[in-house]
């Protein structure tokens, strides 16, 4: 299978995935959750895990150019 093995491919797809399902998440907290508070903490909550995943990914290939 070409998702089994750790290439860079099969990263890459991963974290579109992954991406994907926080921008899901983050509409149903949007439109499901009533203004105030909790729903920019959950809406930040949800930012941040985007950002360590697309942060993640960044230094990841930089550390393959280096070995």
């Amino acid at each position: 299978m070409a998702l089994s093995d750790d290439s860079g491919l099969a990263r890459t797809g991963k974290k579109w995935v992954a991406l994907g399902i926080l921008a899901v998440v983050g509409g149903l907290a949007r439109f499901t959750m009533e203004p105030g508070k909790i729903r920019l903490v959950v809406l930040v909550l949800i930012a941040s895990f985007a950002l360590r995943i697309v942060l993640a990914a960044v230094g990841s290939r930089y550390d393959e150019k280096q070995g």
